[in-house]
């Protein structure tokens, strides 16, 4: 049976051999190398995080996202390498342990746990956890004389909660840090795989990769700088790695992890079964990071010919339908989201041009070197910096998360490139060496700066207010449509009880705050 074919375009890499393998042989998955093992345990991760949140819709609802998982988890563990590939080959435990060593390092600074300081985003995340633990799923809030249905992507949330409902909120929080650093350090670890030489300064770069965003900030304010440069325009924004780290590793776990098998399958490693698998997985966690990879696979997809016909693909494409109630909660009075088109305002123009110069210079600097790139990557990251440029023309979401979060894939894509292409580049003084240092010291003040407010700003205990309370006294000038839906517009079949409706709370959230006073009431 085919596992993946791809049309012929360089060198031996670029293609996968036919397996001699059934494609539902339980007995040889059980005998899987351990570099595989990692890659299905990472999957399966985002797998189990839908069949927690399906146990909270109706039965009509449920039965069909328990069955696709059911069926995505055979075909995810089914699935086996071709000899000699990197996923055949046996763990480096060193290396795993240093990178989930790194990703529990990073997530600590970024807030999780509260053990430093964290972001103002989480205390809206902190708040959805807390209501989880408490009240389980679906959730229900009263604002204003109306009902409203928790209606978010709650994949990084809702397996941390179930160990919270049997133990604690405290239990809830290590719970999802230890998640975070399992899936943050398997993808680390699974992408320093892929890049196989310098694995040091590959990673170094590759997460310290970001915007030239402190020259329009100097440009703008001089060295009296905010505590945040990515926001020098009011539109548009390209995180760095470390922001998504510190701010939203709800939307960046996913999108790097479909990137990643993304270039597993343009390497032959995996077919585009896996790749299906996890994207009909990860929408509960990040839709707008699936919206972003989804042109990817579409293009990943068509370069398989009839290929694409192969039966573990029609069988995920199955598995993937499956989901769709998944979908349609995540879609539940979406119409009450912000969303523009910006390419019409005046100005936009200049807006943009300034924008990917700022953003993404590597580009430039990837094309200029595109020859020292694996044969098989070079399409793929074409299309990625394809989606980059396309991204800024349509806003969504309060703060634009559509250009914030759609762009985390390709990012990846052009991060790893630039990082690959910067360790295997000699410090000659040559012109490519000179512009890649330059780039990558410029563009280090955005992360440096992400991690001294991480070490400078006082922590603060972690609050069990609820959503409502906690939007309330941190940011009550936007209602949080992004996450609440109203109950009218519910479907009935799809949530499986009615709950306790939970109201703003005269309590304070956060007394130790070190920048809020939390004294609205």
């Amino acid at each position: 049976m085919n596992v993946l074919r791809l049309p012929p375009s360089g060198d031996a890499s670029t293609r996968t051999p036919p397996s001699d393998s059934p494609p539902f042989d339980f007995a040889g998955a059980a005998a899987l190398p351990r570099n595989l093992r990692l890659l299905q345990a990472g999957v399966l991760v985002f797998l189990l995080g839908d069949v927690a949140l399906a146990f909270g819709f109706g039965r009509l609802a449920a039965a069909p996202v328990l069955a696709g998982c059911a069926l995505a988890a055979c075909l995810l563990f089914a699935f086996r390498p071709r000899p000699g590939s990197l996923l055949a080959a046996p763990v480096d435990a060193k290396r795993l342990a240093a990178c989930v060593a790194l990703a529990a390092v990073l997530l600590l600074l970024g807030g999780e746990t509260h053990l430093f300081y964290a972001n103002l985003d989480w205390l809206a995340r902190d708040a959805v956890l807390s209501d989880l633990t408490r009240q389980g799923f679906p959730l229900f809030y009263r604002y204003g004389g109306e009902d409203y249905l928790l209606r978010a992507p709650l994949g990084m949330y809702v397996l941390p909660a179930v160990v919270g409902r049997f133990v604690d909120l405290s239990a809830a929080h290590l719970a999802l840090f230890a998640q975070n650093a399992l899936l943050l350090g398997l993808c680390l670890y699974l992408v320093a795989l892929l890049a196989g030489r310098r694995v040091a300064p590959f990673l170094a770069l590759f997460v310290l990769f970001s915007g030239v965003d402190v020259l329009p900030q100097l440009l703008r304010e001089g060295l009296n700088m905010p505590g945040h440069l990515e926001w020098w325009n009011s539109s548009l924004q390209y995180s760095s790695h470390v922001t998504q780290l510190f701010w939203a590793p709800n939307h960046m776990l996913p999108g790097w992890w479909m990137a990643l098998l993304l270039l597993f399958v343009a390497r032959g490693e995996i077919d585009l079964a896996v790749l299906a698998i996890l994207f009909a997985a990860s929408l509960l966690w990040s839709p707008l990071a699936a919206a972003g990879a989804a042109p990817l696979a579409a293009f990943s997809a068509l370069r398989l010919g009839r290929g694409l016909f192969a039966p573990r693909n029609l069988a995920a494409a199955f598995a993937g339908l499956l989901f769709l109630p998944i979908a349609l909660y995540l879609t539940i009075d979406a119409g009450a989201v912000k969303h523009e088109w910006l390419l019409f305002l005046p100005g936009f123009a200049l807006l943009y041009a300034a924008f990917l110069l700022v953003e993404i210079p590597h580009a430039a600097i990837v094309y200029a070197a595109r020859a020292r790139l694996a044969a098989s990557d070079g399409p793929l990251l074409g299309a990625a910096i394809a989606v980059l440029l396309l991204l800024p023309f349509y806003s969504f979401g309060p703060n634009n998360d559509l250009a914030t979060r759609a762009s985390i894939p390709a990012l990846f894509l052009l991060a790893f490139a630039f990082a690959e292409i910067a360790v295997a580049t000699p410090r000659d003084g040559g012109p490519l060496a000179s512009a890649i240092s330059a780039l990558v010291i410029v563009s280090a003040a955005t992360p440096a700066i992400e991690v001294k407010r991480a070490l400078v700003s006082p922590a603060f205990a972690i609050s069990d207010c609820n959503l409502l309370t906690s939007w309330r006294k941190s940011d009550p000038h936007v209602f949080p449509t992004n996450y609440l839906a109203r109950v009218a517009t519910v479907p009935p079949w799809l949530a499986a009880r009615e709950g306790v409706r939970l109201e703003l709370e005269e309590r304070r959230c956060w007394p130790d705050h070190p920048h809020l006073p939390d004294s609205r009431k």
